[in-house]
């Protein structure tokens, strides 16, 4: 990453911290222009930050970007989460200082199966809060057949776990138990 911005730090503190997202499983090729560009009809923008690699200058295909309302974004994870940038899906979450709740491991779940980002989203969320979900992909943009969700509590993990368990995926002729499979992660393995 990049020393930060004397300007964008000073455009950070007017932001309050629940209007801050974290935008990731960026394609390489998106700038904070393409960013600035797809978020804007959501709401207005203070800030964007587009996370490089400090040696190359290349995108961490990562970035962070600040709503001057947490309405606003909220607005863009309900309608551009998993929504494609440059043909890339890409993954809205809330932005969160305290990675507590990221390295605890706690509510993160391994699922195996193949669906979509967004399926993966509309499936957990009915046993509570989804804070991410990324399905894996391979170089051509297809499902590796596994993805991670992370849910906001471990009750609501186990909700999820005792609820899906043995169910069969519309459209798929898979049971749950037989190609689902749930475990808890650590958060190295792929969600922020």
């Amino acid at each position: 990453m990049t020393a930060e911005d004397p300007s964008s730090v000073a455009a950070l503190s007017l932001v309050p911290p629940s209007a801050t997202l974290y935008v990731g499983d960026l394609d390489p090729s998106v700038t904070e222009a393409d960013l600035l560009n797809a978020f804007a009809s959501i709401g207005p923008i203070a800030s964007v930050r587009l996370c490089r690699d400090r040696a190359s200058g290349d995108s961490l295909r990562y970035a962070y970007l600040n709503f001057l309302f947490p309405l606003h974004a909220k607005k863009a994870i309900r309608f551009l989460n998993h929504v494609p940038l440059n043909g890339k899906p890409i993954r809205i979450m809330w932005s969160r200082r305290d990675p507590l709740s990221r390295k605890s491991g706690i509510g993160n779940l391994f699922v195996k199966e193949s669906v979509s980002g967004r399926e993966l989203e509309a499936l957990f969320s009915w046993y509570g809060m989804v804070e991410s979900c990324k399905v894996a992909m391979d170089e051509k943009g297809r499902s590796k057949g596994f993805g991670f969700v992370q849910m906001d509590s471990e009750m609501a993990a186990l909700a999820a776990i005792k609820a899906l368990n043995g169910v069969t995926l519309t459209g798929s002729n898979k049971r749950l138990t037989e190609d689902f499979e749930f475990s808890f992660l650590p958060t190295e393995f792929g969600l922020e």
